[in-house]
């Protein structure tokens, strides 16, 4: 029997699979290095659209159809038990239940025994890149989200539990560190502590090494934005902030349960950038949300336009189960499908626009990824993308930016 895990989805999820290669490897499960090679798939699934609802479904029954036994983990058999019925499964939420559902065969464990995930022993998908997730659910109602029902109500993974498996990650060689839950702005509001104060603590850990500090909610971010600002004055820490608004309109904002008004965020966006220079900027839109008219449509744009943000990740509105927003009335997908192809090209030209004013500028670049296309992705120090050639994996220097386009800026070694 030889295993080979699938991954699909956000950065926890890779975290997630970092943590099911270690339970293969504690359990002395062979561990296969193709889909080729094994005979049983663990698919590590991503439930949060429709569109990659669907696609795991379809991912599953193609494995079935290749005659592989498929053992489904992540966010999906939380999410929608009925569409696994009869399939082995494990969760989100019962990582460590992996060896006991291997061996044993026709068996679901969905709810685990609650685990401290940075004590637990994991496989590294990069020596260079370190997941640490800090954080399991969150504390928002927001009325369209299928990832809550998944990962449950906050639970904050403890500060000396992070800081020990990230002063391990820099000792094996980890030069950048990226920490992620599914909303690291409210870390710590269950244990007495908060995300500042771990990051301060992490910055004092001795080595060469980068965090970047993942989604971070508007809602809950105002509270703790004083702190964290000074806390992105270190050297280690990635000048980013990902902060989903998903709309522009305050109606749909209200009708979403998101807790925040449009101005909200704009002045979350303004204060950041006043005290962080180079700050990059990522936001979330959601196009086509129930009861979305024309103008709040409009709305959406008009932020953008105002906020400039470097990067947004479109989606368009698709009812998941269990959520209270897919028993709404949905608009017309053609008139969704016309939306995001507008909205798509203004978030390209804004993008356009952003990484123009970097043509010419000298970047410190840490080298991170391999290029999907050929050559390496490095990151500047607001975790801007560059793409560059002749380097490798880990190197360390300053590149002058010859190029730019929507998504990334081009390096070149001097």
């Amino acid at each position: 029997m030889r295993v080979y895990v699938e991954t699909y989805g956000c950065t926890a999820n890779k975290g997630d699979t970092e943590l099911l290669l270690g339970q293969l490897k504690m359990a002395n499960i062979p561990i296969a290095s193709s889909l080729d090679e094994a005979d049983t798939v663990v698919v590590n699934t991503c439930a949060v659209k429709g569109v990659t609802y669907r696609r795991m479904l379809s991912r599953i029954q193609a494995l079935r159809g290749l005659g592989k036994r498929v053992v489904v983990a992540g966010c999906l058999p939380l999410i929608d038990p009925k569409s696994i019925r009869g399939l082995d499964a494990i969760s989100c939420r019962s990582i460590t239940s992996l060896p006991q559902v291997i061996r044993n065969g026709s068996c679901q464990i969905l709810l685990g025994q609650a685990v401290e995930k940075p004590l637990l022993p994991r496989a590294r998908l990069s020596r260079v890149s370190a997941i640490i997730q800090i954080a399991e659910g969150c504390l928002s109602q927001c009325s369209y989200c299928s990832v809550r029902i998944a990962r449950g109500r906050l639970r904050s993974f403890k500060p000396e539990f992070i800081e020990q498996q990230v002063r391990q990650a820099v000792g094996e060689g980890a030069k950048e560190i990226l920490i992620t839950s599914q909303d690291n702005a409210v870390y710590g509001r269950d244990i007495g502590i908060d995300l500042p104060s771990l990051l301060e603590r992490l910055t004092l850990i001795e080595g060469n090494f980068r965090i970047r500090v993942g989604m971070m909610n508007p809602s809950f971010l105002p509270e703790i934005q004083d702190r964290l600002v000074e806390v992105f004055s270190s050297p280690k820490i990635y000048k980013f902030l990902h902060l989903p608004v998903q709309s522009g309109s305050d109606r749909i904002l209200q009708s979403m349960r998101r807790g925040y008004r449009a101005e909200d965020f704009e002045s979350v966006v303004s204060f950041f950038r006043s005290r962080v220079p180079d700050l990059q900027l990522v936001t979330d839109i959601i196009v086509g949300y129930p009861g979305e008219s024309g103008e709040d449509f409009r709305q959406s744009c008009e932020l953008l336009l105002r906020t400039m943000p470097d990067k947004v990740n479109i989606s368009r509105f698709s009812p998941m189960p269990g959520t209270e927003a897919s028993k709404l009335k949905q608009l017309d997908s053609a008139e969704v499908a016309k939306r995001s192809r507008e909205i798509s090209r203004l978030c390209l030209d804004i993008g356009l626009r952003v990484n123009r004013q970097y043509l010419g500028r000298r970047l410190g670049v840490l080298v991170t990824e391999e290029g999907t296309r050929g050559g390496f992705i490095g990151r500047a120090h607001n975790y801007k993308p560059v793409v560059l050639e002749g380097v490798r994996l880990g190197d360390e220097m300053e590149v002058k930016i010859s190029g730019a386009t929507s998504t990334y800026l081009l390096g070149t070694l001097d």
